[in-house]
């Protein structure tokens, strides 16, 4: 029996009358509390997978990391090809039939069972061209989640266009404690580099149960070649899209674990693993959120671009100034949570978070742009990012310092700010005077907390990391709100409504009802 879901997956998502101040009220209750929602999917997800990767990483040993480093390179990017983009498609229609949804659905399930046998035959090759022959098992065992993901891309695509946000962050809370659980266990029965590959797949299969289990929504046999074609001309650019952002982000893993070895990349993995969770807790939570929103207030351009401009400067007040106080907190942070033998990824997070205020920025641009139906523009300026990104890690790497690979992935975001402040000027009607104008108190206020914490390990002199961190976190909480509060109280009061206004509660039926 599947427990009820907000909405009803597969119907037009139901955006607000222009003239209905009730209907605004109801949709804006609805973002609120679907954020409250992510958030506790986000960041519990995030606290359940730290806290395994703090065991695991206390069990196992870097080369293990490495290794499965090496394979998920190749993992993950099939799995990008896995549903074609058709799910975002989805999402960003007016309308769809079940028809579209049957054959999206569909096409997942065949690409997911093409991309399996593939992977499973090129592993070989794959193992003996990089000179691992331990990641050729490893490899074929992964290929296994390819079939098993596609019977959940389109469920979630229709979640998603619903803004049924707690049955995704309940799903996503299973099966991370899931899979940690089968990854711990088998690490403390001594599976070494298995434990990983376990955890993978235990994640995999958890998810797709849940998933099952939170939606009514089920396939019928009926697919159209002209269904395809309308999606796939939407989906291509945004699965373009995500496949040269994935090389943006992961052709560094292939480069350091081939051209300096699988213990470098172990260190590497530790230091990135602390830009994934705080992309994960401050950016991802609202992208998740904005790219369903800004679809539904497509058709009401002037009104989109005032909530863009609000949701990005409240985003920033946690984006901006998160970033920056984990750069500053970084070498303690992974010693705290992973251990001393980890030290030598300190210096790589440090590096990679340096990225935030680029992020704080442009976050929501891309979401913004496949929103408004220009998934095209949004592919190339991603191309453009990777190709950048790309030749700086090939140049870094030669270095055979892993600090100079972080470093080339954050300087190409920077050189690139301009270009993306003029896209989203130019293809999406966001002013860049204005919508800067906004931020500048943000980032007053992150300047002054950032000093305040370097002064503030000056004071403290040679401490334990997690005195040190516990102390430097907490002086630069205070010192963000109280510097926030003096340079833009507005933004302040925006924020704490917002806030207010996303704590779930009950709400009241129409006048007349029952």
């Amino acid at each position: 029996m599947s427990e009820p879901i907000e909405g009803d997956p597969g119907s037009p998502p139901d955006a607000p009358e222009p003239d209905s101040r009730d209907a605004r009220r109801r949709f804006r209750q609805d973002v609120a509390t679907g954020l409250t929602w992510t958030l506790i999917g986000t960041w519990g997800r995030q606290g359940i997978d730290l806290v395994v990767f703090a065991v695991l990483a206390r069990l196992l040993l870097p080369e293990d990391f490495g290794l499965v480093a090496l394979a998920m390179v190749f993992v993950l990017f099939a799995q990008l090809l896995v549903d074609q983009g058709m799910g975002d498609a989805l999402v960003q229609r007016r309308e769809i039939t079940p028809l579209q949804i049957d054959t999206a659905f569909w096409v997942a399930v065949a690409t997911g069972g093409l991309l399996t046998v593939a992977l499973f035959l090129l592993a070989w090759p794959i193992a003996a061209l990089l000179g691992e022959p331990e990641l050729q098992p490893i490899l074929q065992v992964l290929s296994l989640t390819f079939v098993l993901a596609a019977f959940t891309t389109i469920q979630i695509a229709l979640l998603r266009r619903d803004l049924a946000f707690r049955s995704l962050s309940l799903r996503a809370l299973a099966a991370s404690a899931g899979g940690g659980v089968v990854g711990v266990i088998a690490a403390l029965a001594g599976w070494g580099v298995w434990a990983l590959v376990a955890q993978q797949v235990a994640a995999t299969i958890f998810s797709v149960l849940t998933l099952w289990w939170v939606t009514s929504w089920r396939p019928s046999w009926n697919a159209s070649r002209a269904e395809f074609g309308s999606l796939f001309r939407f989906g291509i650019h945004i699965v373009g899209g995500d496949v040269i952002t994935y090389m943006t982000r992961n052709v560094d893993n292939l480069l350091v674990g081939a051209v300096i070895g699988p213990v470098a990349l172990g260190f590497y993995v530790v230091g990135y693993r602390i830009l994934t969770a705080t992309q994960a807790v401050l950016v991802q939570i609202t992208r998740k959120m904005t790219f369903p929103v800004f679809s539904r207030l497509q058709d009401d351009p002037e009104r989109m671009v005032r909530t863009y401009n609000r949701v990005t400067a409240a985003a920033a007040t946690v984006i901006l100034p998160g970033y920056i106080a984990a750069a500053i907190v970084a070498p303690e942070l992974i010693v705290v949570l992973f251990g001393g033998r980890w030290d030598q990824s300190g210096p790589v997070a440090r590096v990679l978070l340096l990225i935030g205020p680029v992020v704080a920025i442009q976050a929501l641009s891309l979401a913004m742009l496949n929103a408004v139906g220009r998934p095209d523009v949004a592919f190339r300026f991603r191309l453009v990012t990777t190709i950048l990104t790309v030749g700086g890690f090939l140049v870094a790497v030669q270095s055979h310092q892993i600090v100079a690979v972080a470093a080339a992935y954050v300087i190409p975001a920077y050189l690139l700010l301009p270009l993306n402040l003029l896209w989203m000027q130019r293809y999406a009607g966001i002013g860049i005077g204005a919508y800067l104008a906004r931020l500048r108190g943000v980032a007053a206020a992150t300047v002054v907390m950032a000093l305040v914490m370097i002064g503030g390990r000056y004071l403290l002199g040679e401490r334990e990391p997690w005195v040190l961190l516990v102390a430097l976190l907490g002086i630069g909480a205070i010192t963000f709100v109280g510097a926030l509060w003096v340079f833009d109280r507005g933004l302040m009061r925006d924020v704490l409504g917002f806030a207010r206004q996303a704590i779930p509660r009950r709400r009241r039926p129409p006048p007349g009802s029952g």
